[in-house]
């Protein structure tokens, strides 16, 4: 955006601000590079008038986090509504989940491995659970809700750490080279393998 394109301040908004924030994340991959004044100069306003909507920096990430998790939320939610099947469904989950986060590194970064200073607001709290509760949900519907409490937290936390590991691999770019498409097709395949072995012990 261009320094003389002026944004009018009635035209400034939270959902701009995140927007403009999540935006440069990717194209500077990460936030060591994105701050108050470069979130400001591109959407043509004073940084200044961030502190309107935010408090601080960290504040913002912090919310820039929430929004991530609720795209995330909706991108799991809208591959899943054609699933004909509970298992089907549980695995379209992990496959939604997978895809977004390769598509999305440096936001995954943002959720895993950045630092983020002062704390979630209650909302974020909440809004950080979430993923975990619906892919805890989708995991007992999948195993016919054979599984108690107990081991429905021990499969999907040994599934996540498998889908988390590979994840990180893709990002640091240490595993093996391969397109994104061949990396979604593998990790899926060893998380339906995975899921399956881990019923089987749990029976």
């Amino acid at each position: 955006m261009g320094d003389n394109i002026k944004i009018n301040k009635k035209d400034v908004s939270k959902e701009l601000i995140i927007e403009t924030t999540l935006r440069l994340i990717e194209e500077n991959r990460g936030i060591k590079d994105v701050n108050l004044r470069g979130i400001a100069k591109e959407i043509g306003c004073a940084h200044t008038n961030i502190y309107n909507y935010f408090n601080s920096f960290d504040e913002m990430i912090w919310e820039a986090l929430e929004h991530i998790l609720l795209k995330m939320i909706d991108y799991v939610d809208l591959n899943i509504v054609s699933t004909v099947n509970d298992e089907e469904r549980f695995y379209s989950a992990l496959e939604a989940i997978l895809n977004f986060s390769l598509k999305h590194p440096e936001w995954y970064r943002i959720v895993w491995f950045e630092s983020i200073g002062g704390k979630p607001s209650h909302k974020t709290t909440q809004i950080l659970t979430t993923p975990t509760e619906g892919l805890n949900y989708l995991l007992i519907k999948a195993s016919g809700e054979m599984l108690t409490e107990e081991k429905v937290n021990i499969v999907a936390n040994i599934l996540h750490s498998y889908l988390h590991g590979e994840i990180c691999k893709w990002i640091s770019e240490r595993g093996p080279t391969s397109s994104i498409e061949e990396t979604g097709k593998t990790v899926l395949s060893n998380l339906k393998l995975l899921y399956k072995l881990l019923i089987k012990e749990s029976e």
